[in-house]
């Protein structure tokens, strides 16, 4: 598709463009943007707006955009943000379709900016005019020479074109990656800054992407995701398409896990949430940013590896060492060469080992000798990718071993990566014209393989059908529920608590005023809606023997709480027969304000924070990805059957991430954050029991 209608037309292709505030003093950022207009070619109509001037060079200024009196495709806003919802105004009563706005001052600064956002984008929606920003430093159509930015990168003489697109939350990131692109003799088709994304943001535009025919692939910069929906819409056309989308996220935030009552909001607020969210709309995550340059050409145009075993091989042993390092620390599956394997390339007069690195030496610096092992691992079935390593070769006698990787890519059929250890430009520039994916270094190569391998289609996730029966909570207001009710919703999906008994929180007890019907040993808990997590604050006992033991344990327990927060509220304490099971696990759920419901599975009690050990899906997932789910929890291994240890009833565990991840069906549920912590695994067949659970419940729905 040709940008040259409608909203996609008006912003990439425009036919006319308006740059409102547009001055003639070089020294200032608002004349950049007619300087690269002129300096790149542009063969519209351009039109400066600024009152104060009759001319700018050899055009025309104008007062208005309306006082220009022809239809505008596209303004250029560059205003003190006071000035910007009258500007939008003027934009609207001349019929301009985009406006794009590089001034600041509005959301990002606090509330009053926020105010002059919303002020903003009420002029633009009743006007009809769609807004790329504010705070955004443009958009580049680098096929047809259209540079309507105020990044000073684009004073360079061309503008290098390509066939990747570029949408950034970053607009100094424009300039950035043009640079470092150029350097690797790589071009782009679009880039768009898109800032606070008041109206247009990253899923709209990048829609638009997908279906430009100058683009093959897409490449976000991102720091957040403020319209999941939209972005999953997005990225499942783009598979429609086979236009692979690659995102590279900027920063981690802790102020997210300060708010999170529980466990598992701070397990999913740091990040982790939206990065399930890319990986479950089929969005390719690279950890560096030189990546994010260098991984398209590993998965444009190619099918997907079929499995993720990878082979190595090297004509220098430490280049190849190197790789296979980043691999291993990246968890992806080096595979050494089968016997089937170092067979055949014997019989090929090539003798290798079964090292998970096929090393060459010096000696397999031939076009003949590699090229034969080469096209072996494209046959063979042991591996699903394979990388490459050439040495200092690659520099001085490309012919050697670059040659013969360029003569067999189109014939490889599994993902192909080539790191090449010195400078060598130009047998970078040799493979990249054949289509061939090239690293500088073996942990950005390593990276782009190891997302490459983690790519899946994109999920589509229904929110709508059977939802799990809810416990009445019309009785609860906004906040923490009470221990027994949260008990009570736990067992609803399928996580049992054991029986138990509250008595009052006193600072001593007597024997007698333990539980007369309770097998020992026995645990006591604290019960506060004020301490969401009872161990910190001392608030759990367990294996006590005996009712003297257990009342005297507990009297000391309500002492130790007071002491440690005197500010919370002692509503009980509860006691119940210990439990025994295989392991403790975490069952989370929460609304996470940027990607919506987040199911969350791993390694529960009292470390779980520290471990780390979890694995998270947008929800609601059903049995086989809740399974999968359990299977990528590392410290799951022992009740999986890891070396004939005893099996955990798995299947009731994955029946709770099932019926918990349910909670995104269910219209009103309230519940907005949830955590059955510890949920104990039982032997296969006798179920989990929810040890400790707490829900965060929101105000009804009025």
């Amino acid at each position: 598709m040709k940008m040259d209608g409608g909203v996609a037309g008006a912003l990439f292709s425009p036919r006319s463009i308006a740059l409102v505030g547009a001055s003639s003093d070089p020294s200032k950022h608002t004349s950049l943007p007619l300087q690269y207009l002129a300096q790149h070619g542009y063969t519209g109509r351009i039109f400066p707006i600024n009152p104060n001037r009759k001319t700018i060079g050899d055009l025309l200024c104008h007062p208005s955009v309306a006082a220009v009196g022809e239809t505008i495709d596209q303004a250029f806003i560059m205003l003190p943000a006071p000035m910007v919802p009258a500007a939008i105004r003027d934009c609207a009563s001349a019929g301009v379709r985009v406006a794009v706005i590089l001034s600041a001052g509005f959301s990002e600064v606090g509330e009053q900016g926020q105010r002059l956002q919303e002020e903003m984008l009420a002029e633009a929606r009743r006007g009809g005019v769609r807004l790329v920003g504010p705070n955004s430093l443009g958009m580049v159509n680098f096929v047809d020479g259209v540079a309507v930015t105020a990044n000073e990168v684009f004073s360079i003489p061309t503008l290098p074109k390509g066939r990747l697109a570029l949408v950034t939350q970053s607009g100094s990131l424009l300039g950035a990656l043009v640079s470092r692109a150029a350097g690797r003799s790589i071009g782009f088709s679009k880039m768009v800054s898109v800032g606070n994304e008041a109206d247009l943001g990253v899923g709209e535009i990048g829609a638009m992407l997908v279906e430009d025919d100058d683009t093959d692939a897409i490449l976000l910069f991102l720091e957040t995701v403020r319209d999941a929906d939209c972005m999953r819409a997005m990225a499942i056309r783009a598979h429609e398409k086979g236009k692979p989308i690659i995102a590279f996220r900027l920063g981690r935030s802790a102020v997210g896990e300060k708010l999170a009552m529980s466990h598992t909001g701070a397990l999913s607020s740091d990040g982790a949430a939206i990065d399930a969210f890319l990986a479950d709309i089929g969005i390719m995550r690279v950890d560096q940013i030189e990546t994010l340059l260098e991984a398209p050409a590993l998965v444009t145009g190619c099918k997907p590896a079929r499995g993720g075993r990878v082979a190595v091989m090297s004509t220098t042993g430490g280049g190849g060492g190197l790789v296979v390092d980043a691999l291993a620390e990246r968890n992806v599956d080096v595979v050494a060469p089968d016997r089937a394997f170092i067979d055949l390339v014997a019989g090929r007069g090539i003798t290798i080992s079964d090292s998970p690195l096929i090393d060459l030496t010096l000696a397999g610096a031939r076009a003949d000798r590699y090229g034969a092992v080469l096209e072996a691992l494209r046959d063979s079935p042991h591996c699903d990718a394979v990388v490459a390593v050439v040495g200092s070769s690659a520099e001085f006698r490309p012919d050697r071993a670059v040659q013969p990787i360029i003569d067999l890519s189109h014939r490889i059929g599994k993902p192909l990566a080539v790191f090449i250890t010195p400078q060598a430009e130009e047998s970078h520039r040799r493979l990249r014209a054949a289509g061939v994916a090239t690293f500088r270094s073996p942990e950005t190569c390593a990276d782009a393989l190891s997302a490459a391998l983690r790519r899946r289609p994109p999920v589509i996730r229904a929110r709508k059908g059977d939802a799990i029966p809810m416990p009445d909570l019309s009785g609860f207001g906004a906040g923490q529920l009470p221990l027994e009710a949260s008990l009570k919703v736990a067992a609803a999906f399928g996580a049992p608590s054991p029986a138990g008994v509250t008595i009052p929180a006193m600072d001593a007890y007597m024997a007698e005023d333990m539980p007369i019907r309770l097998s020992y040993p026995a645990v006591a808990k604290i019960v506060s809606s004020d301490i969401p997590h009872k161990t910190e604050a001392g608030g759990v006992i367990i294996g006590a023997r005996s009712a003297v033991e257990l009342a005297e344990a507990c009297g000391a327990m309500v002492r130790r709480v007071r002491q440690r927060r005197p500010d919370a509220v002692l509503e009980a304490v509860r006691i119940e027969a210990q439990e025994t099971g295989l392991a403790e696990a975490i069952v989370g759920f929460r609304i996470d304000p940027a990607v919506g419901p987040i199911i969350t599975v791993g390694a529960g009690g009292v470390l779980a924070e520290i471990y780390r050990d979890i694995v998270l899906r947008p929800a609601p997932v059903d049995r086989q990805e809740a399974m999968e789910m359990i299977g990528e929890v590392r410290a799951f291994a022992a009740i999986r059957g890891y070396r004939s240890l005893p099996l955990g009833d798995v299947e009731a565990l994955a029946a709770v991430v099932v019926s918990m991840s349910r909670l995104a069906c269910v219209e009103n549920a309230r519940v907005i954050e949830a955590e059955i912590n510890p949920v104990l695994v039982k032997p296969e067949g006798e179920g989990v029991v929810a040890l400790d659970a707490l829900f965060v419940i929101g105000d009804p729905a009025s």
